[in-house]
């Protein structure tokens, strides 16, 4: 199961920009579909818990965001480069 706190920022920690690209990148397809299959999960936990205002950092729905679409652009990236 994949640590998101490794690739989004938190009170707690800073992650770089670049650090997360560099990690995407490097991650080899199985755990893409892991991070990708967490994120989705967390991004459903926050939006619930936004709809109920018990969300205690709003940016974080933004961070999630962002970080599935990195993945999923680097998996359409990687099929089509084997294409």
């Amino acid at each position: 199961m994949a640590d998101l706190n490794q690739y989004i920022s938190n009170a707690d920690s800073k992650v770089k920009l670049y650090e997360v690209r560099e990690r995407v990148k490097r991650a080899d397809e199985a755990e893409l579909r892991d991070i990708l299959k967490v994120s989705e999960r967390e991004l459903f936990d926050l939006r619930t818990q936004a709809m109920l205002q018990q969300l205690p950092n709003p940016m974080r729905i933004r961070h999630v965001r962002k970080l599935i679409a990195r993945v999923q652009t680097e998996l359409s990236a990687r099929q089509s480069q084997a294409a």
